[in-house]
């Protein structure tokens, strides 16, 4: 019963050793850039199961695109136009929302008893179309339009999307059987997805011990956004769609491939940023725990009411 509640409660034991052991931060920067090759070994087991003849691309996938986009870009120049003197709170309310779909949620979705082809065409949707707004949008957002920021963005989002994916087709291309990989490898997927997440809290950390003045209420601030912005995605993933598509719209639009988002906040805005995605982790990874364990609850209660013998009714 408690078994789905393994995956968040896992999440603090990474973050509690970033805590605990700073130093770990060097393991993000060069000569290591040990984050950025865990994003790119994951991506690439992400793309290696994707079926392409399965897609079907329909509205709600374009309807969440477009909700996507706007749940990054409205709360930004929301958040710059009532508080400008605190731009990082902006940038982190930024980098939670444009972040596209993750790679478990189809595997939740199929838990959820959804359909798993209209999840993977939304992830993939999301993850290509969102890549590619990331080369115009961090300009705007940094406020750097120099053909050399530009470039730099390029080269960042070549190297952790388009080179994993296109390594996927060359191996699917030479070894058919690799489609099975990422079913045989959940184990390694996750470990990479937690020492990640173990970095980037040595690094969180690395920058409040350099910087002893900044403001732990501003952590809590970057904590609530992030918390009211995971309740608006899965809510209006769902209220928009369809009736026969709101479970998984929902899903898609509300877990998040936060590993992205967090690495890129990290190269173009500050560790303060990157928090945004870090807490999205904890939100997205509970409600996905509540939902699997009462839709496992309430199977199970159809299941014994079932089986339960019916009352034989008295005699008059």
């Amino acid at each position: 019963m408690w078994k789905t509640f393994i995956r968040p409660a896992m999440i603090f034991i990474p973050f509690l050793m970033g805590v605990l052991f700073p130093q770990a931060h060097v393991l993000g920067a060069e000569p290591f850039n040990l984050i950025r090759w865990c994003l790119v070994a994951m991506v690439f087991m992400s793309c290696l199961q994707i079926r392409w003849s399965s897609l079907r691309p329909r509205r709600e996938h374009w309807l969440i695109l477009g909700l996507n986009l706007l749940m990054g870009i409205v709360p930004y120049f929301v958040i710059r136009w009532l508080w400008p003197e605190n731009p990082v709170l902006a940038k982190a309310a930024f980098f939670v929302g444009i972040t596209p779909t993750a790679t478990a949620a189809p595997v939740v979705v199929a838990f959820l008893n959804g359909r798993i082809g209209f999840a993977l065409t939304g992830f993939t949707i999301t993850n290509v179309f969102i890549s590619l707004s990331l080369l115009f949008l961090l300009p705007v957002i940094t406020g750097e339009y120099s053909a050399w920021f530009i470039g730099r963005v390029a080269f960042t989002l070549l190297q952790v999307i388009a080179l994993p994916f296109a390594l996927s087709l060359l191996v699917r291309r030479l070894w058919p059987g690799a489609i099975e990989w990422p079913k045989h490898c959940k184990t390694f997927s996750f470990s990479l997805w937690s020492f990640t997440l173990f970095v980037l809290a040595a690094i969180a950390r690395q920058h409040f011990i350099d910087n002893p003045g900044e403001s732990h209420f501003q952590v809590l601030l970057i904590a609530a956004v992030s918390l009211v912005l995971c309740a608006g995605n899965f809510y209006f993933g769902r209220v928009t769609a369809s009736r026969r598509f709101r479970r998984e719209s929902s899903q898609i639009l509300g877990q998040k491939n936060t590993t992205f988002t967090m690495y890129l906040a990290l190269n173009f805005c500050g560790a303060l940023a990157a928090m945004g995605p870090i807490f999205y982790i904890l939100w997205h990874n509970t409600w996905n725990a509540w939902q699997m364990y009462s839709y496992d609850r309430r199977r199970r209660l159809r299941a014994a009411r079932r089986r339960r013998p019916e009352t034989p009714h008295a005699e008059l």
